[in-house]
C-alpha cells in the first residue's frame, strides 16, 4: 500500500469531504518537486525555493516549534503544511493544532511522499485547506476558541509557503489576531464601564422581578415569518423608499441607534434592542414617545431606560458577572450573544424568536463612501450642535474615521472598504455566530464589509416575499400588550 493510500484512508475516516476533494484534484498550478535531504528525509521544493531544510528538515521543524515552549495547553495554528514536519513537531498532549494550507496540491504531495498516519490520527487536529480566509474562525470555534486566553493561541509559519500566498496568510493572521484580542477588549470595556454597570444594576434590581423575559418569546414565529433586522450603518439610507413594503413582509427588529431613522420614515418596529449602559445611549430612545415598539433590553442599561414610554419591555440576561447574583433569584430571562455591537444581541434575538430567515439592513461594519452612519443619526446631530470653528464637523468626522486603527478590508461586492479594528471584531463575532445558525441570513448592504456566511442579496428578492403583516400581529397577540 502506498503512502497516499494509507494516508487517505485515515483522512476519509476523519474528514470525508477533504478526502473527496483530494481524490478529485486534477489541476496542479505549482511546480512541486521532492528530493532527499542530506539526512535522508524528503524535502519539498516549490519552483526554485525549498519549503524545508535541504539538510535536516526534522531538526529544522523542531527548532521552529521550540518558540512556543513546552506548555501543554492552548491552540497552535500552523500556517503552511508543506510535508508536515512542523505539524508533527507541535503535536503535544492537551494541545490543539489547526493546520492552515492554502494549496490542496501541496497537501496531496505530502500524502504521496510521507507516511503521516500517526499525525492524521491525532484527535486534536483540524485542517483548513484552501477556500476562503474566513474558514479559520469556523475551525477555531470547534476547539472552543473563546475559552483560551490571549497568550494561549500561538502561530507558527512555514516562511516559504506564507510568502508564496502572502495575502491569504496575512488575512488569516488578521482574523485570528482580531478574535484573540476580543478578550483584551472585553477586559478593557469592563474596566472602563464596570462602575457604571454596577450602579445600573443596583438601581434596576427590581425590574428583574417585575418584567418578563424573552424566554416568553422563544420560537414565537415558529419558523414561519422572516425578520428584517435594522442596524444603523450608512447604507440604511439606500433602503428608505422600500421600508413600508419590507415591514409588510417581515417582523421588524431595530437596534436602538436606528429607531429614529425608522420612525422618521413611518415605520414603527415590532421590537427595539438596547444594550449600552451609558447615559448617552438612552438619548437614542427619546423618540419612544412616538413609538409603539416593544423594548428588549438587559437590567444593566441606564436606569431611565425603564421609564421611557413603550409598548412592552422584555429582559434578556445580562452578560455582566455581577448581574448573575441578582438574576439567580428570579425566573431565567433568556440569554443573547454579546459581540460589542448592539447588532449582535439583536441578531440573536431574531433567531431566538424563531425567524424563518433574517434580512439585515445597515450592517456595514465599515465606512462606505467614508460615511459613518445614516443621515440624521443622533451622532450627526450632536456633532452639528457642538461644532465650533476650532473643532468643526469635518474634524469630528475625520476623527471618527481615523481613531479606530483603520484599514481597508474586503467588501461584500468584491471591492475594498475602509473599516477599523473595532468593526472588524464585530464582523468576526458574526462570522463565528453564523457557523451555528441554520436559517438563511441575508445582507442588503453589498458595499459593507464581507462577512463569511452572510449572503448579500438585492432588495428585489426580499420584496418578492408574500405580505405577512397580519400573521405577525396574530403570532404576537398573546405576548404583547395592545
Amino acid at each position: 500500500m502506498t503512502n497516499y493510500e494509507k494516508n487517505i484512508a485515515v483522512i476519509r475516516d476523519q474528514w470525508t469531504g477533504l478526502a473527496e476533494r483530494l481524490n478529485n484534484l486534477q489541476e496542479n498550478l505549482l511546480d512541486l518537486r521532492v528530493e532527499s535531504s542530506v539526512h535522508g528525509e524528503p524535502t519539498l521544493i516549490v519552483g526554485t525555493k525549498y519549503v524545508h531544510s535541504r539538510y535536516n528538515p526534522i531538526q529544522e521543524a523542531q527548532k521552529t516549534a521550540s518558540i512556543i515552549g513546552k506548555e501543554t495547553a492552548g491552540i497552535v495554528v500552523v500556517l503552511g503544511f508543506g510535508l508536515g514536519y512542523i505539524a508533527e513537531s507541535v503535536v503535544h498532549d492537551g494541545r490543539k493544532v489547526v493546520i492552515v494550507e492554502k494549496r490542496e496540491e501541496i497537501l496531496k504531495k505530502a500524502l504521496e511522499t510521507r507516511d503521516l498516519t500517526a499525525l492524521l490520527m491525532e484527535k486534536d487536529i483540524i485542517f483548513v485547506i484552501g477556500g476562503a480566509e474566513e474558514n479559520i474562525l469556523g475551525a477555531l470555534q470547534i476547539f472552543d476558541f473563546d475559552s483560551f486566553g490571549e497568550g494561549k493561541v500561538r502561530k507558527i509559519k512555514n516562511r516559504t509557503l506564507v510568502d508564496l500566498d502572502s495575502e491569504y496568510y496575512q488575512e488569516v493572521e488578521r482574523r485570528i489576531d482580531t478574535w484573540v484580542s476580543k478578550g483584551a477588549i472585553n477586559e478593557s470595556t469592563l474596566k472602563r464601564f464596570g462602575a457604571r454597570w454596577e450602579k445600573n444594576l443596583v438601581r434596576n434590581e427590581r425590574y428583574i422581578h417585575e418584567l418578563p423575559g424573552i424566554e416568553q418569546l422563544r420560537g414565537v414565529l415558529n419558523g414561519e415569518i422572516p425578520v428584517f433586522l435594522v442596524a444603523a450603518g450608512p447604507s440604511l439610507d439606500d433602503l428608505t423608499t422600500h421600508l413600508s413594503e419590507i415591514a409588510e413582509r417581515c417582523l421588524v427588529v431595530s437596534v436602538d441607534t436606528a429607531l429614529r431613522f425608522l420612525l422618521r420614515h413611518g415605520i414603527d418596529p415590532d421590537f427595539t434592542l438596547s444594550a449600552d449602559p451609558q447615559y448617552w445611549n438612552v438619548r437614542h430612545l427619546d423618540v419612544l414617545q412616538h413609538s409603539n415598539t416593544c423594548l428588549v433590553t438587559s437590567v444593566d442599561v441606564y436606569p431611565c431606560t425603564f421609564h421611557l414610554p413603550c409598548r412592552n419591555i422584555f429582559l434578556y440576561s445580562s452578560s455582566h458577572p455581577s448581574a448573575h447574583a441578582y438574576e439567580e433569584k428570579s425566573i431565567l430571562k433568556g440569554r443573547l450573544g454579546s459581540g460589542g455591537s448592539v447588532a449582535a444581541p439583536a441578531f440573536d434575538f431574531a433567531c431566538w424568536i424563531g425567524a424563518a430567515s433574517v434580512w439585515i439592513g445597515g450592517l456595514d461594519l465599515g465606512f462606505p463612501g467614508l460615511r459613518t452612519h445614516f443621515k440624521g443619526a443622533l451622532f450627526e446631530e450632536k456633532a452639528n450642535a457642538t461644532a465650533d470653528r476650532f473643532y468643526p464637523v469635518e474634524s469630528k468626522a475625520f476623527h471618527a474615521l481615523r481613531n479606530g486603527a483603520p484599514f481597508y478590508g474586503p467588501a461584500a461586492d468584491g471591492h475594498r472598504i475602509l473599516t477599523d479594528k473595532r468593526l472588524s471584531l464585530y464582523a468576526a463575532w458574526f462570522e463565528s455566530r453564523l457557523h451555528n445558525v441554520h436559517i438563511p441570513v441575508y445582507s442588503l448592504s453589498a458595499d459593507g464589509l464581507a462577512i463569511d456566511g452572510l449572503k448579500t442579496t438585492d432588495i428585489a428578492v426580499l420584496l418578492r416575499l408574500p405580505v405577512r403583516r397580519d400573521d405577525v400581529k396574530r403570532l404576537l397577540s398573546g405576548f404583547i400588550s395592545h
